[in-house]
Order: structure tokens, then sequence, then C-alpha cells
């Protein structure tokens, strides 16, 4: 991916700053996320309106801008370092905004490094808007906890428990089913030719 990304501010997006944005999700919803695309979308596209509205609101604070648009690439990574299921967004945004200019043109009004509070801020946005997504779908109870309908579960449980034991990082079937996956690091010499 960071070759990926390399590209894309190399060639592809205008010369102007960029910001990494990434959105992990709980436990619980990765499991929904890992085979419903539909959801992962309406979820990206939270994250990302978001983000753009995070940055559309500076811009009006610093520079009065009314009408502003943003621009982002999002990759969507289905595993995490231990290869297991966890669904997560990594988007390159440019940090700054596309506003008309003088002559009517867009012109790049670039915005410092969002502060603590601006990230606490579009990371809040993020829950409550994905907790009104589920709720809208039906797939958050009255409790705040995920609904227990599962169509993975019902039509293919096999499926079903091993998405839901990589979630949780454990062995899904064999001898030592339930049991915590362990992660091996090997340390490789500076000399070594191999």
């Amino acid at each position: 991916m960071a070759e990926t990304a390399a590209h894309l501010v190399d060639h592809v997006f205008p010369v102007a700053p960029v910001r990494q944005w990434v959105l992990s999700v709980p436990f619980a919803l990765r499991y929904r996320l890992g085979y419903d695309s539909t959801l992962l979308s309406a979820v990206l596209n939270v994250f990302v309106r978001a983000v753009f509205d995070g940055l559309r609101r500076r811009a009006a604070e610093l520079y009065g801008v009314k009408s502003a648009q943003c621009g982002a690439a999002t990759f969507i990574q289905r595993f995490g370092d231990a290869l297991n299921l966890a669904p997560h967004f990594h988007s390159i945004v440019l940090d700054g905004i596309y506003a008309p200019g003088r002559n009517g043109q867009p012109e790049l009004h670039e915005l410092p490094a969002p502060e603590d509070e601006d990230v606490a801020r579009v990371a809040s946005i993020v829950v409550r808007r994905v907790e009104a997504l589920l709720k809208r779908r039906g797939l958050l109870g009255k409790n705040g906890e995920p609904q227990d309908a599962d169509p993975v579960c019902e039509n293919e449980p096999g499926l079903a428990a091993i998405y839901s034991a990589s979630v949780r990082s454990r062995i899904a079937a064999g001898a030592n089913t339930g049991c915590r996956v362990e992660t091996l690091v090997l340390s490789i010499a500076a000399g070594w030719n191999g």
C-alpha cells in the first residue's frame, strides 16, 4: 500500500499536502463488515464525509470559505497485522480544500495540521453516524449492541465460525479450537546473505 500511496501523492494528486486518516472499527462490527460489502461502503461513506465536513468547517473558520471541494483516495484493508479479519480504511486526504478563486478557477487553500480536538470531533461524528446507520438498517438493538440476526451464521455456519474466530484472533478448527493465535517474530541479522 505504501508504494501505491506514494504513486498517488507523486503522480496523481495535485501538488498539495496530504494526510492519512485511518478508521478502525470495533470487533463486533468487523465481523459484519467482513461479508457485508454494502454496509462496508456505507461506513466508508460516513467516514469520508465526516473528514470532509471537518476540513470544510476548518476552512470556513480560517478563510471564510463557504463552498469547498475536498479530495481523497481510500484503501480498504480487510486484515490486520496478524492476517486476522479486521476491515479498516486508510484514506489519503488532501490537507486543504479547493474553492473558487476570483477568476472562478479552483484554488487550493492549505490547512494546518488538525488539532486533537478536530480529530476527536471527526471521530465522534463517525461514531454517531455509524450507530444511526446501523439502527436504520435494523442491525443495532435498543441496548446499542449488534442484533443477533446473522445471515452468514444461518446459511454458512462454518464460514461464520471462521470469520468470528479470525476477528477475535482465535484458532477456528482442529485440536486447538478457541485458543489464541500466536504471532512469531523472526529477526534476521543484518549480515545474513541467505
